[in-house]
């Protein structure tokens, strides 16, 4: 098995060539405009039911307060927890940002690169999937290791399995464009392939 596992902390001291993760400063500046927003909201309920709490200030109070308390969650302002794909360049690492663990395998195991719009077994807006070469064995480590369930929609043979990844508030188009030094980009067909793919109406 040519699959290993590494700590996500030591895998992005790593020179690398490409991390998928949110643009820092598209990050940082929405959960700051979240946390000013809930707290505005929270600050609102409590001057204008000053006099009395009715219903509006209530919600206004507690759904404030449950999102200005997500807001200020430390580990929600960590982008290493939204990383999903690193590479450098012999090796692909699959990441799982928020257990800290990336499973490396060698390039050359990266079959295609697929820009085919696909919906994700948790409802997320998939932006490209991989077809990687792999044993059952190493499909199995690296599922185990992200949590994460083999779908027969995504296994294509015995040696060949699809994994999906999300844009991280990434153009897609730019994001296939640093993405197709891997493999061959192709479009995805199938059942699961919209009929008419306007790749615009998924850049930002």
């Amino acid at each position: 098995m040519t699959v290993q596992s590494l700590p996500l902390q030591q895998l992005l001291q790593q020179p690398l060539r490409f991390v998928l993760w949110p643009p820092a400063l598209r990050f940082y500046l929405t959960h700051a405009l979240v946390l000013l927003a809930s707290l505005a909201a929270v600050a609102a309920a409590l001057w204008y039911g000053r006099q009395g709490f009715g219903l509006i200030h209530w919600v206004g109070a507690v759904f404030g307060g449950v999102l200005l308390l997500v807001s200020l969650w430390p580990a929600n302002w960590s982008r290493q927890r939204l990383v999903n794909l690193a590479f450098d360049d012999d090796r692909l690492y699959i990441v799982n940002g928020i257990k800290g663990v990336a499973m490396a395998l060698p390039r050359e195991r990266v079959l295609a690169v697929n820009r085919g719009k696909l919906p994700g077994h948790d409802g997320a807006i998939i932006a490209f999937t991989l077809d990687l070469s792999l044993s059952e064995a190493e499909l199995e480590c690296i599922n185990r290791a992200l949590g994460a369930q083999a779908e027969e929609r995504f296994r294509l043979d015995e040696q060949r399995y699809r994994f999906g990844f999300v844009g991280n508030w990434q153009p897609r188009r730019r994001l296939l464009e640093r993405v197709s030094v891997l493999a061959p980009v192709v479009a995805v067909t199938g059942r699961d392939a919209p009929a008419d793919e306007d790749d615009d109406d998924w850049d930002d």
